[in-house]
């Protein structure tokens, strides 16, 4: 019993001081132990009070570890551990028990930090995940979703990883953009710190500063290929500036080709177009001084193979009674064909005018000639039967006489 007391009173000695014992310094309080078992045992050697000592240390170390890991205090102490040892020895005993109890308690948090920091880890990295991915396919959630299967500390990582990639998604959104508006003012890519510090928002920057070069290249293009354009289809000399791109060189080449070439399409169709008006070639005064221009309108000319054909077709159309005028198809929109068939339609109506009229006329002219003679048979017939009547008269009245 006075055992037990002495326990007691010893542990909680050692539990008020344990605040300030560090592991660092219980080889001190190993010494200072030894110190005192010599001081008050004359029956062992002091080599013989160390090692007990020690090994009852390293037992109440070893015990408090277990009940410190399991937070399960006193738990492995039972009363059969100090009926056989000296109070001095208990002294070690509990001396490491203390010492072992906060170091299993401290290894407990130390493991449970880290699982709750791979667990955390883990959610963040697959909140991470469907982040992007919702982001991509235009699902973000208001809130992100939790999954009860998983710990409170996944679920939270999880939260963090989809927020961040939102985060992350919508400052590459403007990152793009930002890097668009600097490829469209310079060639040097510059990426600020902002975008640099993560993978996403910096290939974003870069893409969208290629994406403005490109634009802007694009722009530069057009521009010197009308450039171009106006030049050929001028007709004067092709001159590329020496400061050009080579890229800008070639697009201002292929204006003034191009440009060139419609020059002559449409001088070739002046020509088509002045065989609606002119029945015979005549060369226009303003390109005879321009022999190439002079060989594509007459070109344009002589490949109207249609003009002749639309005239007669005009004014047949125009000479028919009751029919309308039908331009075909392909010339509906060809101003000086247009004009062409409207005016031989024009003479046919004419035509035909004058042609009913003339056949009216002679149809009155018929009816007057027959009316006429009818109508002296008449006369000729009446006098003939009133001098027949006056002859048969007097013949009877000589007779009566």
């Amino acid at each position: 019993m006075r055992k037990k007391i002495f326990f007691w009173g010893f542990f909680g000695f050692f539990a008020f001081i344990f605040q300030f014992i560090s592991p660092q310094n219980s080889q001190a309080v190993t010494n200072e132990s030894e110190i005192s078992i010599s001081e008050g045992t004359s029956t062992l050697s002091s080599e013989d009070l160390k090692g007990i000592f020690n090994r009852l240390y390293e037992q109440g170390v070893q015990l408090g570890e277990e009940d410190g890991y399991n937070e399960k205090r006193y738990q492995s102490l039972r009363d059969n551990q100090f009926s056989n040892h000296t109070s001095e020895e208990t002294e070690g005993l509990m001396l490491g028990y203390t010492i072992g109890y906060e170091n299993g308690k401290r290894k407990k948090q130390e493991e449970t930090l880290t699982v709750d920091a791979n667990e955390k880890s883990s959610g963040e990295q697959e909140g991470y995940k469907q982040g992007l991915e919702d982001y991509k396919n235009a699902t973000v959630a208001y809130s992100p979703p939790q999954t009860p299967a998983k710990s409170k500390k996944w679920n939270e990582g999880f939260s963090i990883g989809y927020t961040k990639a939102i985060d992350i998604m919508n400052l590459s959104v403007k990152a793009k953009r930002d890097g668009q508006l600097l490829g469209k003012e310079q060639e040097t890519l510059n990426i600020p710190v902002l975008y640099n510090a993560d993978e996403i928002t910096r290939k974003a920057y870069e893409e969208g500063f290629r994406n403005g070069q490109q634009e802007q290249m694009k722009k530069e293009k057009k521009r010197f290929e009308q450039e171009g354009y106006k030049q050929g289809y001028a007709l004067k000399d092709l001159s590329v500036s020496t400061d050009l791109s080579s890229e800008l060189a070639a697009s201002y080449e292929k204006g003034y080709i191009e440009g060139n070439k419609q020059r002559h399409k449409d001088v070739e169709q002046e020509g088509f177009n002045a065989a609606f008006t002119y029945t015979t070639y005549h060369s226009p005064s303003a390109y005879r001084t321009n022999t190439r221009l002079i060989e594509s309108y007459k070109e344009g000319f002589q490949s109207n193979k249609v003009a002749n054909q639309l005239r007669k077709d005009a004014y047949e159309e125009g000479w028919k009674l009751g029919n309308t005028m039908n331009i075909p198809p392909k010339l509906k929109y060809n101003k000086s064909a247009i004009q062409m068939y409207e005016k031989y339609y024009v003479l046919g109506q004419k035509k035909q005018k004058q042609t009913v009229t003339e056949i009216l006329m002679g149809i009155l002219i018929v009816v007057g000639v027959v009316g006429m003679y009818m109508t002296f048979t008449r006369r000729k017939a009446k006098e003939t039967h009133v001098s027949h009547d006056d002859h048969e008269g007097v013949a009877l009245h000589e007779k009566l006489s």
